[in-house]
């Protein structure tokens, strides 16, 4: 029996595979196969095949070279293609991130392109069965039919070369980085537009509300946001996600809060539950962190001896100190106001904070090129533009100087060579131009270091 939770996560998967558009693209082709078959001999359209008779196909055994033709160079197309896609998947896992394939799986334009193959093959095919006698030993020719499909193969050899360049374009580390920024960028722009078209300054007290258990075990990735309020408006309740999204829960853990007690009303407690996601793959749509760690792992990748990329790992660590300075404008509890009145929404969310983008994002990092005084270098200098950016938000700025301790401690520990710590003197005292107190103390720290 399928459960609300259970079709909205099958929906999901569902449109998330790599077969979706596909089989939608071949079921049109197939409904517009059978419409053209049904109208080939209509008077109207024998009128119209009279117009365009230098076009057209008359005889049986070119109708059917010509259709044999298209659907096998169609086919050896899609299975060049699909291979293509496999390459592209196998090759992006090994040297990007593993994370990173969810995205290029959904890609729309290669499924598009996958799916108008299929099409056509299933087009081809059957008007190649619809030549048949038609009595007096005369033979039936869909020469319209025909037509339709000499289109559609040539709009595959053009698609197919569009597709070649698209593959070719995916795969490539410094595409695949933008894309993520493009769209992890996006998110926080629709959230920090939100927040301040729709400014929220007056924060109940969560921990006083009461808690609700999960009764399932999950990464949580989201809500059906409109279903979940409306249910809470309809009940008068207000709901408080006290998790961040990717947080694996498990049964039993209390990863709601409602300012009503409804431990005597389960069915309604049931209703709520399913209005939750759980699955395991990460879309940037669902949150702007999940780009942001895929674009930390890629420099985490790059930095790996088989790889040997510092300036990709560059690249991907500016990028993310670009996306902590958008998240600096995003509070730290976000909402939604669907079917809300007025300023007081009915469902709350914890917001990923600063400090832990900051930890998650950067540890790594950290860890894997603390050797590398190159890539140090670059990881101070972006703490640098943060801290530029970040000087009306006390909280943030403690973060960030209480990390760079962590960062100049890793980096006195693993680089001896004094040319590579006079270039990281300088940059820590570029830091302590923003902030004189702090800053100072992390150069005095390190520099009595390496006069010891």
């Amino acid at each position: 029996m399928f459960t609300p939770r259970k079709l909205a996560d099958n929906y999901r998967e569902m449109i998330s595979s790599i077969g979706f558009y596909p089989s939608m693209l071949s079921v049109m082709f197939l409904v517009f196969a059978l419409v053209t078959t049904a109208i080939e001999y209509s008077s109207l359209s024998m009128e119209f095949k009279e117009l365009i008779g230098v076009l057209l196909v008359d005889s049986e055994e070119n109708a059917r070279t010509i259709l044999s033709t298209l659907a096998g160079s169609i086919i050896s197309l899609t299975v060049f293609s699909f291979s293509m896609v496999m390459i592209v998947l196998n090759s992006a896992s090994a040297g990007l991130s593993p994370r990173v394939l969810p995205g290029l799986i959904t890609r729309k334009s290669h499924q598009l392109v996958l799916g108008f193959y299929l099409g056509s093959i299933i087009y081809t095919i059957i008007m190649l069965i619809n030549i048949r006698t038609i009595g007096d030993g005369d033979t039936g020719i869909p020469s319209l039919g025909i037509l339709f499909s000499l289109i559609f193969g040539l709009i595959s050899l053009g698609f197919f070369v569009y597709f070649i360049h698209s593959i070719s374009k995916a795969i490539q580390v410094d595409n695949v980085l933008n894309d993520l920024f493009k769209n992890t960028k996006a998110e926080l722009k629709s959230i920090i537009s939100m927040q301040e078209e729709n400014p929220v300054n007056d924060f109940p007290r969560f921990d006083d509300w009461h808690s609700i258990k999960s009764k399932t075990e999950g990464y949580f990735k989201g809500a059906h946001s409109d279903k979940l309020c409306a249910l809470c408006k309809k009940h008068n309740i207000r709901i408080y996600i006290s998790v961040k999204q990717g947080f694996f829960t498990v049964k039993g853990y209390p990863f709601l809060k409602c300012d009503t007690d409804l431990s005597d009303k389960p069915e309604l407690v049931e209703e709520l539950l399913a209005c939750f996601i759980f699955y395991i793959e990460e879309y940037i749509r669902d949150h702007y962190r999940y780009g942001m760690t895929q674009i930390s792992e890629i420099a985490v990748k790059a930095m790996s001896p088989g790889i040997n990329d510092p300036g990709t790992a560059v690249k991907a660590i500016d990028m993310l100190s670009i996306l902590l300075i958008k998240r600096l404008n995003i509070s730290d509890v976000n909402y939604s106001l669907k079917h809300a009145e007025g300023d007081k929404p009915y469902l709350y969310l914890h917001e990923t904070s600063f400090d832990e983008l900051l930890h998650d994002n950067f540890t790594p990092i950290r860890n894997y090129a603390k050797g590398d005084a190159y890539v140090m270098v670059n990881v101070l200098e972006a703490f640098k533009n943060i801290l530029f950016r970040s000087s009306e938000n006390s909280e943030a700025t403690e973060s960030l100087f209480i990390y760079l301790e962590a960062i100049v401690e890793d980096i006195d520990r693993n680089t001896n060579n004094d040319y590579d710590r006079e270039q990281i003197t300088n940059m820590l005292k570029a830091i302590a131009r923003i902030s004189e107190d702090k800053g100072e103390k992390l150069v005095a720290k390190f520099t009595t270091n390496s006069e010891d």
